[in-house]
């Protein structure tokens, strides 16, 4: 702590303001290191340090334990020649300060160059909130609203619909129990370009709507469907449309084989680096078979809890390129593959590049 910001004081202080320019990137890395009351206070000591507090305040991380309310803390930020009163902001991370309310995005400026804004965990938020957001961040890139449980279609799609440009990429609506398909057509129609999706844990999103977002968001890298018991079947038979996908994530869902295969093999070479199948029941031998034969680069994959994997199945995964890759890899609970269910020493031996087993908690 202490010894970690008189480091980074002394880089500030040891620099000629020509340099500072030159320096950005590092200087964005090490602000991110300070406090927000410190940064205040090191943008008093001298013109290079007002210069690197300027450009640290364009990214603000808020934090619940600050010496004032993050809400307080916020609007003065905002009010100050430090943020060009909020012109400069390019980042705001608000995640789990309670004390951001309707009334505190209400009393934000425009703020015309935010990028990234994330509410995660703002629980008094609702939809007079998420209105008052759009009216002032229309150049947003990524959103995330995890664990907002208040949030209906009706505030998200005025955020969705006020967004200017194409570079609306990332969004997050983990853990909204409150909007469903309504916000996915809005998404299709309005944000086509669309690479990260997470609808973790969204009860109200149906088959319509995961078809729906399969079918049109083919630009997708990250799709999150985890804990959506919720669709059937159907709902996963256009995944084969996303030839992109980095990262797919279909625990607890009741997928069955042929979407899987199907998906992987249109993607083949597949871009996976990230596949889980955690509490995927209905999955058998042949989704690990095309695992193998299809995802050249992927390092993370969970199988837990599958009851119908066998043993020549995971040595089949193993001798692939595929096996060479892995690096996570989660077996337990397969109890048609044995002994490498049960046995790390096992396990290791077949898989000698993958460090990490237990990736389900």
């Amino acid at each position: 702590g202490n010894f970690r910001r008189f480091v980074i004081f002394g880089f500030v202080f040891t620099m000629s303001f020509a340099s500072l320019e030159a320096e950005q990137s590092a200087l964005l890395v090490l602000t991110r290191m300070i406090p927000l009351d410190e940064l205040i206070a090191l943008s008093r000591v001298s013109k290079s340090a007002h210069t690197v507090a300027k450009l640290g305040l364009q990214c603000i991380k808020l934090q619940s334990g600050e010496k004032q309310p993050s809400a307080k803390m916020l609007q003065g930020l905002v009010a100050s020649p430090l943020t060009d009163f909020g012109a400069s902001l390019v980042e705001l991370d608000a995640s789990f300060c309670r004390s951001i309310t309707n009334e505190t995005l209400r009393s934000l400026p425009k703020l015309p160059n935010l990028r990234t804004l994330i509410l995660d965990g703002c629980q008094d938020v609702d939809d007079d909130g998420l209105i008052a957001v759009a009216q002032r961040c229309q150049h947003l890139r990524h959103i995330s609203l995890y664990w907002n449980v208040k949030a209906t279609d009706t505030g998200i799609g005025k955020i969705i619909r006020a967004q200017k440009g194409q570079n609306f990429h990332f969004v997050s609506f983990s853990g909204c129990k409150n909007f469903g398909d309504e916000t996915v057509q809005r998404l299709v129609g309005k944000r086509p370009n669309i690479e990260v999706l997470d609808l973790t844990r969204c009860p109200r999103v149906t088959d319509s709507g995961a078809l729906l977002a399969c079918e049109c968001l083919d630009r997708l890298r990250v799709l999150r469907l985890y804990a959506m018991a919720q669709l059937s079947p159907q709902a996963f038979r256009a995944l084969k449309r996303l030839v992109w996908l980095e990262e797919l994530d279909l625990c607890g869902c009741r997928v069955q084989d042929g979407p899987v295969v199907e998906f992987l093999e249109a993607a083949a070479p597949s871009r996976l680096h990230t596949l889980n199948l955690t509490w995927c029941p209905d999955l058998t031998d042949v989704v690990v078979q095309t695992i193998a034969k299809t995802c050249p680069v992927l390092s993370w994959l969970s199988l837990f809890g599958n009851m119908n994997y066998t043993a020549a199945a995971l040595e089949t995964l193993a001798a692939s390129q595929c096996g060479s890759s892995l690096r996570a890899l989660d077996v337990r609970g397969l109890t048609k593959a044995l002994p490498y269910s049960l046995e790390t020493e096992a396990l290791r031996k077949l898989f000698p590049s993958v460090t990490c087993i237990e990736l389900h908690h």
